[in-house]
């Protein structure tokens, strides 16, 4: 009975448990049903493959789509053209055109076997042209990976979008459940489509067409870059070709330098073309640089513009201070030649312009060129007839003729034997004209004294260029004349340059000169009292500029720049290692360049500051000195460690090279260290200044320099003693112009007994008071101090703000002191000693001999 109780408890505990156990399986299944597209869309985005963008939820559909229209509008906003791609567009076609031109002139001119210096005068215009190209590469190809990435950009944005649409439209399907009870007639599986309202649907849609419109855009505009940028390469490419034919003759040539390159000057003279062929060649050549040269302005038109600008200005600021600066040359006659810069404005404004060519127009064609030499050379000789003496007038007038020869050989240049004839025309009448200038006897005796040396120097070295020219002359004749080119062509060329620049310096110099003389540079301190000295500086800097210029074009026109010069880089560029550092001849030349430059630099800020800077503040003794002491080693430090850097060696481990280095060194050189914190101590302390007058032990003087070891000090005897720094600071030191430059003078006086003590201190008051380098606050003083043993000691106290003549003055009181009482009848008394003279019997007091 009771075991069939248990039993009916336990089946009723059982049907409880089934029943709850059904519930929870139909809850689970209803909410199965409830939501099969998120658990579909769930499925499908776990099942998405790496890589591939996961569509967007609907929620997120409009907020997104704003933005997705918003960056293909910043796109396309980005497509406009930049102001570089356009100037590119726009300067292609012109320099298609010069190129085009230009290598037909240069294809006939290298046929006709130019000389070394056309051929480099040829080439500098080509690699000036083929400079600009770089650039627009560069430009180009940044441009087109902008492209590139947009578009990359749009693709990857495409497809969120495609995948974001198809994953709102597109049925999905519910696997039925074979255990799971249907109605009769349904199918095995149920399909059901998700409602996406269809302002959605076309919002996306709408970015769709937006991403491919803006790709369109994009793709359209790198195309049409690829192909800019294959006509810039291949109008690089036809330069560079140029270029490589200019080098295969200039190789040629210099390999055939002394090689007979062309028949004697009889022999070819026998086969010259006719003269309507000459005609004809000189009139094509002609053409061909006029349509070069019309190309090139019609290109630059704005740089002749801005050349016209500044000689203007040049002209109107030597026309505005020519009437300010004639009552100068009244006061100093000596600036009468450099006021001619001034009364010739249009010359030198024009030589001053030119001189800026090179930067005002690159690329120049060699029409261009001549011009502008003959625009330079004219105006210089012009100027340099009211600098030089009558007697270098010849010298003058002949350049001139000469360099005109030079540009017509130029014009003829694709013509051999023209070019050939008009060489030696022109060498025979150089060599002509060397010969008369050497041996004119009224020049020797119109040369000025002040102009004697330059004479001198021109007549030792004119018989070395008579000898090139005659050089030049005789291998043009018997056939070598590249050799002859190259000698006649060097050696004028450099003559004109030289010219030029003597010319463009003397003008340079003359606005220098007016220059340091007007407001506000002549207001400074510096200017004032050191002018001369300026001058001088900058003229030798501007002189020395000059020269390095002159010699390094005069290499280039001899067409050895390029070998002297790539034989010294690879000199000094040869490494020696060391360990893990290499250090080249370059950079040891660049560390000696930068701890010169910061030694130079120093001398210029503390020369500034010592002369314009200090006197305009008022600073306490001692802190001028401090302050250019401390930024000396702070630039020179910071010099240094530039230095280190250029040589190429690591910072981060010369410190701890250095620490290490620093705590040997703090043993080993205690001494030394302590000197130089010494000095640091007295430069910021300031117990002792530059310029005091102190005494340190039997030394007395004044201190001259405050150094990093020690100072330096320049006794009354004047011996200079050198005091250890760390001396100055721990022993004693008597500073006599601490505080001030007032030092106290003391006189001791004798005069005899029976002298009236009162009248002695108003004598020796009265002669203080009478010098006039004896202070009246405080006001001199004559005391009384003791009766002595053979005169009466009266002391005479006087100050002075000039202690550096003290001991003058003491000797100059002293000898009014003896002069006041000898006229007033007051003896100077000399030490007196009392002798008593007491008789010593010496035979009273010897033994007798028989005692002994």
């Amino acid at each position: 009975m009771i075991f069939t109780d248990k039993i009916k408890s336990n089946y009723r505990y059982l049907r409880i448990i089934l029943l709850f156990t059904a519930l929870l399986t139909g809850a689970a299944a209803a909410v199965a049903q409830e939501s099969p597209a998120e658990n579909s869309n769930s499925n499908k985005a776990a099942a998405a493959p790496a890589g591939v963008p996961t569509p967007l939820p609907v929620a997120a559909v409009i907020t997104e789509a704003d933005a997705a229209l918003k960056k293909t509008e910043n796109i396309k906003n980005s497509l406009k053209e930049s102001p570089g791609i356009a100037v590119i567009q726009n300067d292609l076609p012109q320099l298609k055109s010069e190129i085009d031109a230009r290598i037909t002139e240069t294809s006939q001119l290298l046929s006709a076997r130019p000389s070394l210096e056309t051929l480099r005068t040829v080439e500098q215009e080509w690699q000036a042209i083929a400079k600009k190209i770089p650039a627009w590469k560069d430009n180009i190809r940044s441009q087109i990976g902008v492209y590139e990435g947009q578009i990359k950009e749009l693709k990857e944005l495409r497809e969120l979008w495609r995948r974001t649409l198809d994953s709102l439209t597109k049925p999905t399907a519910n696997d039925s459940n074979s255990n799971t009870e249907v109605n009769s007639g349904s199918s095995a599986d149920a399909v059901q489509v998700v409602e996406i309202p269809r302002e959605v649907v076309e919002k996306i849609e709408r970015v769709l067409r937006s991403i491919d419109e803006t790709q369109t855009l994009v793709e359209k505009q790198q195309s049409a870059l690829l192909t800019l940028q294959a006509r810039v390469i291949k109008e690089q490419t036809r330069i560079n070709e140029t270029l490589a034919s200019i080098a295969n003759v200039r190789e040629e040539a210099l390999s055939q330098l002394f090689v007979r390159d062309s028949p004697a000057i009889w022999n070819a003279a026998r086969r010259t073309d006719s003269a309507a062929s000459i005609s004809r060649e000189t009139s094509d050549s002609l053409s061909q640089q006029a349509a070069a040269l019309g190309i090139y302005i019609s290109r630059q038109t704005e740089r002749f513009i801005l050349h016209a600008f500044i000689f203007l200005v040049f002209v109107f600021i030597l026309f505005r201070f020519r009437r300010k600066m004639r009552p100068w040359i009244e006061d100093e006659p000596r600036l009468e030649r450099a006021f001619t810069v001034f009364r010739l404005p249009f010359i030198s404004g024009l030589i001053l312009s030119i001189m800026l060519s090179s930067w005002l127009y690159p690329q120049a064609p060699r029409t261009l060129s001549a011009v502008l030499g003959a625009l330079a050379l004219v105006p210089g000789v012009v100027f340099l007839r009211r600098v030089l003496d009558r007697p270098f007038f010849p010298i003058l007038y002949a350049m001139v003729v000469f360099y005109f020869v030079d540009q017509l050989r130029a014009i003829t240049a694709t013509l051999p034997l023209v070019t050939r004839v008009l060489f030696l025309l022109e060498i025979l009448g150089v060599i002509i004209f060397l010969i008369w200038f050497l041996r004119s006897k009224w020049l020797s005796q119109k040369i000025p004294v002040s102009h004697h040396r330059i004479f001198t120097v021109l007549k030792k070295a004119i018989p070395f260029v008579l000898g090139a020219f005659s050089l030049a002359f005789f291998a043009n004749v018997l056939g070598f004349v590249s050799l002859s080119a190259v000698i006649g062509n060097g050696v004028l060329g450099s003559a004109y340059l030289a010219l030029v620049l003597y010319a463009a310096l003397q003008i340079v110099e003359s606005l220098i000169i007016f220059l340091l003389r007007v407001k506000p540079i002549s207001t400074l301190y510096m200017i004032r009292e050191h002018r001369a000295l300026i001058e001088h500086k900058i003229l030798t800097v501007l002189k020395w500029a000059a020269a390095i210029i002159w010699f390094v074009l005069t290499l280039g026109l001899f067409s050895v720049s390029q070998t002297i010069f790539s034989t010294l880089k690879n000199i000094v560029a040869a490494e020696l290692a060391i360990g893990s550092i290499a250090i080249s001849l370059g950079d040891i030349l660049i560390f000696l360049i930068t701890v010169w430059l910061a030694f130079a630099l120093s001398k210029l800020i503390r020369f500034i500051l010592d002369e314009d800077v200090y006197p305009r503040i008022n600073l306490a003794g001692g802190v001028p000195y401090a302050i250019s002491t401390m930024l000396h080693y702070v630039l020179l430090l910071g010099g240094f460690f530039l230095a280190l850097a250029a040589l190429g060696i690591d910072l981060t481990k010369f410190a701890i090279l250095a620490g290490a280095f620093g705590v040997g060194l703090g043993f080993g050189l205690q001494n030394i260290v302590n000197n130089f914190v010494s000095g640091i101590i007295l430069l910021f302390e300031r117990p002792v200044k530059v310029d005091d007058l102190v005494q340190i032990g039997t030394h007395q003087g004044v201190l001259n320099q405050i150094g990093l070891r020690a100072s330096i000090l320049r006794t009354v005897e004047g011996s200079e003693v050198i005091v250890p720094n760390g001396q100055l600071i721990s022993e004693e030191v008597t500073n006599w112009t601490f505080s001030d430059h007032r030092r106290r003078i003391e006189i001791n006086v004798g005069v005899a007994y029976g002298t009236d003590p009162r009248r002695v201190i108003e004598l020796l008051t009265a002669v203080a008071e009478a010098h006039p380098d004896v202070l009246t606050d405080p006001a001199p003083q004559a005391l009384f101090l003791e009766f002595g043993d053979s005169s009466l000691d009266f002391q005479l106290r006087a100050w002075t703000d000039n202690s550096d003549v003290w001991v003058r003055m003491r000797s100059d009181l002293s000898v009014s002191i003896y002069e006041v009482l000898n006229e007033n009848d007051i003896e100077i008394p000399f030490p007196q000693r009392d002798l008593n003279i007491r008789r010593y019997d010496l035979q009273k007091d010897e033994p007798s001999n028989e005692e002994n």
